[in-house]
């Protein structure tokens, strides 16, 4: 499954909305890095790292479609969009469709700094990694417990679905 589209479209957003997303990227000294000008003048200015960068970014796309960017975040922000729907619908639309490639540079250039920021920090992968750990281990905690009929309000009167509702928001 390619999931290249959705990864760049949840990085712009999470930006746009003034948040990070942080993931655990799998393989990432395999992804692409983008540079914003000829591949001639990063390798000059950054010899060590100016080769990683291999792909140029469309920023002229990204200036020409900004505002309509902020838009689709405050129709996200707002509620006036749900994220799965706008996430699904953008990651799945062509070149054609010339916002969602804007987007989809956007969250290039995103994932770019956070994966540069990522390998140059130490503690800052750290950082990332104890909280992802934190998330993995209470999605495991839940799925392992079972308590509470797994989520399923179960009991016939008021007393006990009160009490298997405390159980399950105990566990969050």
């Amino acid at each position: 499954m390619d999931t290249h589209g959705v990864t760049l479209v949840n990085f712009g957003l999470f930006d746009l909305l003034g948040l990070q997303l942080s993931p655990r990227i799998r393989d990432l000294g395999k992804i692409t890095l983008y540079r914003a000008g000829s591949r001639a003048q990063v390798e000059a200015d950054f010899p060590r790292t100016g080769p990683l960068l291999t792909r140029k970014l469309n920023t002229d796309l990204i200036a020409e479609h900004y505002d309509d960017l902020l838009r689709l975040a405050g129709s996200l922000k707002f509620g006036h969009a749900t994220a799965s729907l706008l996430v699904g619908k953008l990651s799945a639309a062509g070149r054609q469709n010339a916002l969602a490639a804007a987007l989809k540079e956007y969250g290039a250039l995103r994932r770019t700094i956070y994966a540069a920021r990522y390998l140059a920090d130490p503690a800052y992968r750290r950082k990332i990694s104890r909280q992802l750990n934190k998330g993995e281990s209470l999605h495991a905690l839940k799925r392992d417990l079972l308590y509470a009929h797994e989520g399923a309000i179960r009991a016939r009167h008021l007393e006990a679905q009160t009490e298997q509702a405390w159980c399950l928001t105990a566990l969050q």
